[in-house]
């Protein structure tokens, strides 16, 4: 099967400069070409258990979790560079990985509530540290604790840490993780960016930033749109739009009781849509009631609507890319549109 990526600004500057340097993107002897975009990654399509898919998650606690049972699940599974002994979404990554048969190093290098331009700053020798084949990189949730909406060094940053990742391995793959709107900057946070406004309005803030950082970088293949994901379960009556209000019965709370960091059942759906996206598989597919599920405890009902949504997310990317090969020069969006 042939994999399209969605041409974005930032694509098609860094397929010239590949062209231009005379890389070739199609496999070589022993290796993939430099600034490969395709999703998922050429070694996922032919991982072994003698040469896994190696993946390293770079960010934050909206990747390691803020409390049981996500934040240390499955950690013995994960290499922590940090030696914290998180296990969070990367460690339920692992193990829907595992469930599906698919062959995955899984490391990470998370700091609670720190921007990627800390983990530039500071954990550059870590991040550099081996020859990754993934590399996911998440921004601090309002892109700056000081100025919030303000996306000037998450650019700077990400295209930093990208081009650190390929002097390293040219061959892989980085991509962005977009982060999701926050219930408590919206209603509970008075003279705040988004105060006052709608969960719609802060998710296009961090949409937009994230395609702004794709876009500058030299080879960022895509914006895995977790964020967008979240909001589409808002408004299709999925998840509870306004915890603060109490949680509308037949629905799922997406936030945990701080109501900015994602629930259990907001990091399984996170998870899933990251295993769509990086291992090329329908979420669907991971069965109807999977251990990693059941290991957060969450319900059959709940794994059914997180697996369709996530589903229903692949399923319209893949159309996309299809769409994009019979007319290469559209121009395509990395995230769904928000309903």
């Amino acid at each position: 099967m042939t994999w399209h990526r969605f041409i974005t600004p930032g694509i098609s500057a860094c397929i010239t400069a590949c062209i231009a340097a005379g890389a070739a993107l199609a496999p070589g002897s022993g290796a993939w070409a430099a600034c490969d975009m395709r999703l998922p990654p050429p070694p996922a399509l032919v991982a072994t258990a003698a040469a896994p898919l190696r993946l390293l998650f770079v960010g934050n606690s909206f990747l390691h979790g803020h409390a049981p049972p996500v934040q240390f699940h499955n950690a013995a599974a994960v290499t922590d560079l940090n030696g914290t002994g998180y296990g969070g979404v990367p460690g339920l990554f692992k193990q829907l990985a595992d469930e599906s048969g698919v062959p995955v190093e899984v490391a990470s290098e998370l700091v609670s509530g720190q921007t990627l331009h800390f983990h530039l700053t500071h954990k550059r020798e870590l991040i550099t540290s081996r020859p990754w084949d993934v590399v996911v990189l998440q921004e601090q949730s309002t892109l700056s604790p000081q100025r919030p909406g303000d996306a000037r060094l998450f650019v700077e940053a990400a295209g930093a840490l990208e081009a650190a990742v390929h002097a390293v391995n040219p061959a892989a793959t980085v991509v962005l993780m977009e982060t999701w709107a926050r219930a408590d900057q919206v209603y509970r946070t008075p003279g705040g960016r988004w105060a006052g406004q709608t969960l719609e309005a802060m998710q296009a803030d961090l949409r937009s930033a994230y395609a702004q950082a794709q876009s500058a970088a030299a080879c960022i293949a895509e914006v895995v749109p977790v964020g967008d994901v979240a909001l589409r379960a808002v408004q299709e009556g999925l998840a509870d739009r306004n915890p603060y209000d109490g949680i509308t019965p037949g629905q799922w709370a997406l936030w945990g009781p701080d109501h900015f960091h994602f629930s259990a059942w907001g990091s399984y759906l996170e998870a899933l849509v990251l295993y769509g996206r990086l291992l090329g598989r329908d979420p669907a597919g991971v069965g109807a009631e999977t251990a990693t599920g059941r290991a957060l405890g969450l319900s059959a009902a709940q794994m059914r609507d997180a697996q369709g949504l996530a589903s229903r997310e692949w399923k319209e990317w893949q159309e996309a890319q299809a769409r994009l090969a019979v007319h290469p020069a559209a121009v395509k969006p990395a995230s769904p549109a928000v309903r």
